[in-house]
């Protein structure tokens, strides 16, 4: 090989180098930004993997989890968790409530987005696909409520969503919303103090 050639050889090398050490530090910085994130988002109410496998590259990402304040009444929002892209393009929030309702009518005054009706339960945790995104209802009577009577029976319900673009859709989509929502639901329960004593399982079933 020629002088003249080498050169060229090493100089081709070099760009290729540089390109790639770009392309690297874009990925890098510029679309890593839910991977920043701690690995438990909202005061370590649910793992950060979640919103990963949910929401797009992006070059920032911001989280938040609120307590709410205490109720005395049997409603009200006790939990609220949001994982956000830059410029808030995509979320993935959640919220937890506790409510006086049963089963049975939580049930009925839910209905499905696709017309498919979509549930699974296990323990005497049952989730939902709503039109809205996924719900989660645990029965759960706290320490002001145990001597109350409930009109129906006291819960605390989680309701999931996401908003703007998403890396999966359809039936996969939904199984992590609905992951979500129960991390969320879980860390509030153990928050609230349920008389319940209800056992979690590591996770949900799937949703067929």
């Amino acid at each position: 090989m020629k002088p003249t050639e080498k050169k060229m050889t090493k100089q081709a090398l070099v760009v290729l180098a540089v390109v790639g050490l770009g392309v690297f530090g874009y990925t890098q910085f510029f679309t890593k930004g839910v991977e920043r994130l701690p690995e438990r988002v909202c005061s370590g109410a649910a793992d950060r993997v979640i919103a990963e496998k949910v929401l797009p590259n992006t070059m920032t990402a911001a989280q938040r989890g609120k307590r709410g304040a205490a109720y005395s009444s049997s409603r009200g929002t006790v939990f609220f968790c949001s994982v956000k892209t830059h410029g808030e393009d995509s979320i993935l929030s959640g919220e937890v409530r506790v409510n006086d309702v049963s089963l049975a009518k939580w049930r009925a005054g839910h209905s499905p987005g696709d017309g498919k009706s979509r549930e699974v339960e296990v323990k005497r945790i049952v989730a939902m696909v709503t039109s809205e995104g996924v719900s989660v209802y645990v029965p759960c009577t706290r320490p002001e409520q145990d001597r109350q009577k409930p009109l129906e029976s006291y819960a605390l319900i989680a309701d999931a969503r996401t908003i703007g673009d998403t890396r999966v859709s359809g039936v996969e989509l939904q199984q992590y919303v609905a992951d979500f929502a129960y991390q969320i639901l879980r860390h509030t329960y153990r928050a609230e103090e349920c008389q319940e004593r209800q056992k979690f399982p590591a996770g949900l079933p799937d949703f067929e």
